[in-house]
């Protein structure tokens, strides 16, 4: 049985910090288009494959291949988080990452909303993780629904010397089953997803309609 220690640290604004090297997450095609409404999803990089983990300081731009997006239907966004997994040689805890910040991307690559500190684990599987966990409508411009190209990371990698065999993005809403509060992300280009604003509109168009139809009188013939 894997065993993880985890260390959660309170939400914080934060600054900016260097240039960011970007890593690449693809999504499967199957995972293209619906929405997931609970869970997780789990997309890989081979980036960072074969780095020795020896204290490196790193500015990371996880992002989605592809000009792919994740749109984020957030109404309850304490339930979502999003984290980086490093998975290493190590067979055992190959030790925590140094204090982490970070923040989600907009289409643009732009910093959404204010950044967190993250949390941290590592397991006796040989894993290391952070992940931003505390998210508040401040974290996504006040707004319910995102779209994202990715999440930035500032960190610090253990001094542990065990070498780097893959690296996973982690998208996950602690949602109850079946889900109750209209959370929910789906991915696709930003041809594929329509527009915020077009969603909310063809919304209030369809109860506008619902509510016509209801109050409409119904006439019968003697």
């Amino acid at each position: 049985m894997r065993k993880t220690s985890i260390v959660l640290v309170a939400f914080c604004v934060f600054g900016l910090c260097t240039q960011a090297d970007t890593l690449q997450f693809a999504i499967p095609p199957a995972d293209i288009g619906p929405t997931f409404l609970s869970g997780n999803i789990t997309l890989l990089s081979p980036q960072l494959d074969g780095t020795v983990l020896a204290g490196q300081s790193l500015s990371l731009d996880l992002v989605l291949a592809n000009t792919d997006l994740a749109r984020l239907f957030l109404s309850n966004p304490g339930l979502f988080g999003i984290e980086m997994t490093i998975q290493t040689n190590a067979g055992t805890f190959p030790g925590f990452v140094g204090t982490t910040v970070g923040y989600l991307l907009d289409p643009n690559g732009n910093e959404v909303g204010q950044p967190q500190f993250a949390g941290r684990a590592d397991g006796s599987d040989g894993s290391t993780s952070f992940g931003l966990v505390s998210f508040t409508s401040a974290n996504l411009d006040g707004k319910d629904v995102v779209d994202i190209s990715g999440v930035h990371f500032d960190t610090t990698l253990p001094n542990s010397g065990f070498v780097i065999t893959n690296a996973e993005l982690v998208l996950t809403l602690n949602d109850a089953d079946p889900p109750t509060d209209g959370n929910g992300f789906k991915f696709g280009t930003a041809q594929q997803l329509p527009e915020p604003g077009t969603l909310l509109l063809l919304a209030l168009g369809i109860a506008a309609v619902t509510v016509f139809i209801r109050r409409k009188p119904v006439t019968t013939r003697q």
